[in-house]
């Protein structure tokens, strides 16, 4: 039985974290100030997340580039956290997905929808609402430009699957997603192609994937792609004290689009047929 969550907080944390991220850079003084006044959070997440979007490959959005479409990103990112804890409660097995449209050069056709497993305890959704209020103060304007319109959220079973070699990664939720990919490796190469570096709410580093599926559809929201085949790619993360002391982490600095000074134009723009 899907059960619905009615706390604003939590919504807006949730989404914001995964699409924004509140550790690392930040664009102006006014907001590096608020981010000093944020309390800290005593925390250790390990785990894992997957991506896939509606671009090609490589994913333009994490090296600071418009995306391939004007209207933006149609993404997926799913998030598992194997082991760890927020404060003094474990957040071991839980897991959370956001669909949505970002990035886009109107951004008032950007939205989010956000999945929490329904295996999540409330105790464990209190804590994540906790770090995630812990800095939202730091994320300023560009929430807009990235997350948008928030279209709700709900408890639905999600699975969420990684091979033994780390090489292929899964999410679902029965009758509304699927998302599997396989990291990409080069002939010739005996390890997947990598970019580091980038931008990302969990890290800076990523694994190149091909989408073997990518596939949603939510009649309840009357949101619905399959993006099989289009770029996608998977990170493993610990996020603790010493990880967010390095800063490099976050959607701070991004700065692709029209109101950020960048003149570069979507991919779409860039091709001419003769």
């Amino acid at each position: 039985m899907r059960r619905r969550i009615q706390q604003p907080g939590i919504i807006l944390s949730t989404l914001a974290f995964c699409l924004l991220g509140g550790f690392g850079c930040r664009w102006n003084g006014e907001v590096r100030e608020a981010a000093a006044a944020a309390p800290a959070v005593d925390l250790e997440l390990r785990g894992s997340r997957i991506i896939g979007c509606c671009c090609a490959s490589p994913c333009p959005c994490r090296i600071n580039k418009k995306p391939m479409l004007c209207h933006g990103c149609d993404h997926t990112d799913a998030v598992h956290v194997d082991k760890g804890y927020i404060g003094k409660t474990r957040m071991d097995g839980i897991s959370w997905v956001v669909v949505g449209r970002g990035f886009g050069e109107a951004k008032e056709g950007n939205w989010v929808y956000v999945y929490v497993s329904d295996r999540a305890s409330d105790e464990q959704v209190k804590a994540l609402q906790g770090m995630l209020e812990a800095d939202m103060k730091a994320w300023g304007p560009k929430a807009q430009y990235l997350a948008g319109d928030f279209k709700g959220m709900r408890k639905v079973p999600i699975a969420y699957e990684v091979t033994a070699d780390r090489r292929e990664y899964r999410a679902s939720i029965p009758g509304i997603l699927d998302l599997h990919t396989k990291a990409i490796v080069v002939p010739g190469h005996k390890e997947p192609v990598v970019s580091t570096g980038i931008l990302d709410a969990f890290g800076d580093r990523l694994v190149h994937a091909d989408a073997l599926a990518h596939k949603y559809n939510d009649p309840e929201i009357k949101y619905a792609w399959d993006l099989t085949g289009r770029q996608s790619n998977t990170s493993d993360f610990v996020l603790d004290a010493r990880r967010r002391a390095q800063g490099a982490i976050g959607w701070g600095c991004w700065t692709a689009h029209v109101d950020f000074k960048d003149q570069e134009k979507y991919q779409e723009q860039m091709v001419e047929h003769k």
